[in-house]
């Protein structure tokens, strides 16, 4: 509905949802894949919500997106608590630290959400170099692109480049693997805005010149 009715994409419409700029009969609806009636009133919203912001967080390992955020959120100086129309994009696992973006402006949501052009993302493995002969083909296999950057006392760290959201199906996949816990995946970059110069646990806004 929202695709006919903006002559747009799907995946644009999917962006236009997700970022809540679409009401069906006066309510916000965030979910793409929700059933609307024929009668039902569809209305799109041009403008971004008040307080349009993108945040760019380094989560550490091990702890949720949205308790990182909740932690790093006074740093910003953007209020007692996190906005509630801030939604995580390109989702981090639990188990992976690194970049972390969430967003309520429109663009940035779009272009994170875009399943036809997505944002290559870049990714630090390090694991035991025994590991690398078993997982690493098997990643690249399911379309990473994978290089060893360097090696010490046993452990390598590989460069994993990727065009897609794998990042939880990478850590299942580490997880299920024979070396399960002796690995560590921390994102690096998604699209040009890389995790420099955030500390682990650090949160800033992203620039107006900045793009992904």
């Amino acid at each position: 509905r929202v695709a006919a009715q903006q002559g747009c994409s799907r995946s644009q419409a999917e962006a236009l949802i997700a970022a809540g700029a679409v009401q069906v009969d006066g309510a916000v609806v965030t979910d793409p894949a929700r059933r609307v009636s024929e009668g039902a009133q569809l209305q799109v919203s041009d403008l971004s919500p008040v307080g349009a912001l993108t945040v760019l967080l380094h989560k550490p390992a091990g702890m949720a997106a949205a308790e990182a955020l909740q932690q790093a959120w006074a740093s910003l100086g953007q209020g007692p608590a996190p906005l509630a129309s801030l939604q995580e994009l390109l989702a981090l696992p639990k188990s992976a630290s690194g970049l972390c973006v969430w967003s309520n402006e429109r663009p940035v949501v779009r272009r994170l959400l875009d399943h036809e052009r997505p944002a290559e993302t870049e990714w630090l493995l390090s694991m035991p170099l025994v590991a690398g002969p078993a997982v690493v083909p098997a990643l690249q296999a399911g379309g990473v692109r994978a290089s060893l950057g360097h090696e010490r006392g046993g452990v390598g760290q590989w460069r994993l480049v990727d065009k897609d959201n794998r990042g939880q199906a990478m850590a299942d996949f580490l997880d299920g693997s024979q070396f399960s816990g002796g690995w560590s995946l921390r994102r690096q970059r998604i699209g040009r805005l890389g995790l420099s110069p955030l500390s682990v646990g650090q949160a800033r806004l992203r620039l107006d010149f900045e793009k992904f």
